[in-house]
């Protein structure tokens, strides 16, 4: 279902959209908000009077919860009525009227899954997730259950939430997951997002963060510890002040950190440690954390050569390294910044001019032996992604989608049967494309045009497929 959201009313005090200014984490971002298919930026959160955020009925201030009570409304329905914010009651300022408020209608594999991920989103704060009604004491309560209509709201709308610029204790969001009750993966994002709109914090243009629209990014959010522009389709100013919000620090500042962050696990997959490599060779690691990798960078004798937020996690060393031995190592970033590392050493010698200067089933690309298509993955052989190939890397022209390995056009560099196909701002070994260079050879015509899609950075681009007669 596509993400659909209504203007709730009274937004005053949302400041005017500033032009979008380039950013990553963004790649669905229109260049026009206002084109189809997307609207004009609405919130899914109503202000409320701040002075009624934290006061009982009685009058008495409210003592501060972690507790965030999910409440799918089973087995029939929740029965909400208008009024200050009191989960305890029931009483909520989103609802003009006594409405009631449909049972989640998903399976109990799906609810046990939503109630997972969002423990696992709130997991680096001192937050308390529960789907059972606390007996007494305050807790913020997400309903998790019913559509939109029923509290009022236009069809299609997956949730909304009281908003000030600060804590709304003891609190009632909504996240309508009867609109699409077996996507637990969208259900888990809104329920992040409204809760995270009742401590204070607007939408964030960052298609990695709960608080996004974007629909782009890993369908599983996280608090991204990065300060980003507030926004919904365009970039914008914070609706409570300031150019930029930093999520994770905001729910931080809130409730404090659950204990000791975990650092995540890393590790060197390509090249082994001590291995003898040729020129350009390619590095691969893997990192996994408990909640969330933040970012990998990759370092040769502590020079950084690049820095990438998503995988595949993969770099070619540079062209200017000399020979020798050379460390190399790898540091991943959870989203609290905890790192972790990996090291290896090893050994740059001469590079190869000919496939016969490299063992085994290896080829020389370039000065540098890589798998060939007698090895497992290797250049040539068929792929589907790029984790299929040894170099990280699948091309497809729109008839073949086989591994590649980077080359630089015009260096006649690709062995016998391959030729340096233009891609991005180099290029890959391609089976049967003509280069001109000793890889190919005699007399080509052309075959059409195919689109290579490209990994490892290298884009997407337009080649002439050519093959020899």
């Amino acid at each position: 279902m596509k993400r659909t959201f209504a203007l709730i009313a009274l937004t005053v005090g949302m400041v005017s959209i500033a032009n979008a200014a380039p950013q990553a984490n963004v790649s669905d971002a229109p260049e026009n908000p206002l084109a189809t298919p997307w609207s004009l930026s609405r919130p899914t959160y109503r202000f409320v009077d701040p002075g009624l955020t934290n006061v009982g009925e009685n009058g008495v201030a409210l003592a501060t919860s972690n507790v965030i009570y999910l409440n799918n409304c089973q087995p029939s329905g929740c029965q909400i009525s208008p009024g200050n914010e009191n989960a305890a009651t029931n009483k909520s300022s989103i609802v003009d009227q006594a409405s009631q408020i449909s049972a989640y209608s998903g399976s109990a594999a799906s609810w046990t899954q939503v109630v997972s991920c969002v423990k696992a989103t709130y997991a680096p704060f001192n937050v308390q997730i529960v789907d059972q009604r606390p007996a007494s004491g305050v807790y913020h309560m997400a309903i998790v259950a019913g559509r939109a209509s029923e509290a009022g709201m236009q069809q299609g709308v997956l949730g909304v939430s009281p908003f000030t610029c600060g804590l709304i204790n003891g609190g009632i969001s909504f996240s309508f997951a009867n609109e699409e009750a077996g996507n637990v993966d969208d259900i888990c994002w809104t329920v992040s997002q409204e809760t995270a709109h009742s401590w204070g914090l607007d939408h964030k243009f960052d298609n990695k963060d709960p608080m996004t629209y974007l629909q782009s990014g890993p369908t599983r959010k996280a608090f991204q510890n990065t300060d980003g522009s507030c926004g919904e389709y365009s970039a914008r100013q914070c609706s409570c002040g300031g150019a930029t919000m930093n999520s994770y620090k905001e729910v931080l500042n809130t409730f404090g950190p659950n204990g000791p962050p975990t650092p995540p696990t890393v590790a060197i997959t390509k090249p082994a440690a001590n291995e003898h490599v040729q020129a350009q060779f390619g590095i691969i690691a893997t990192a996994t954390d408990d909640i969330s990798v933040s970012h990998v960078e990759a370092y040769i004798d502590g020079t950084k050569i690049g820095d990438i937020t998503t995988g595949p996690y993969a770099w070619n060393a540079p062209a200017s390294l000399p020979q020798g031995n050379h460390v190399v190592k790898v540091i991943a970033y959870d989203i609290a910044n905890t790192p972790a590392e990996k090291s290896i050493t090893v050994t740059f010698g001469q590079p190869c001019d000919d496939s016969h200067a490299c063992d085994g089933q290896n080829v020389c690309v370039d000065g540098r032996c890589v798998a060939g298509a007698g090895a497992s993955n290797g250049l040539g052989v068929a792929c589907t992604g790029n984790t299929g190939c040894a170099s990280n890397n699948c091309a497809s022209d729109g008839t073949q989608s086989v591994c590649v390995e980077s080359c630089v056009p015009g260096n006649n560099g690709c062995p016998e049967g391959f030729g340096c196909a233009p891609a991005g701002t180099g290029g890959v070994c391609f089976p049967g494309y003509d280069d001109g260079g000793s890889g190919g050879g005699g007399c080509s015509s052309s075959s059409g045009n195919g689109s290579l899609l490209l990994g490892l950075g290298l884009g997407a681009a337009l080649i002439t497929r050519r093959r020899r007669r």
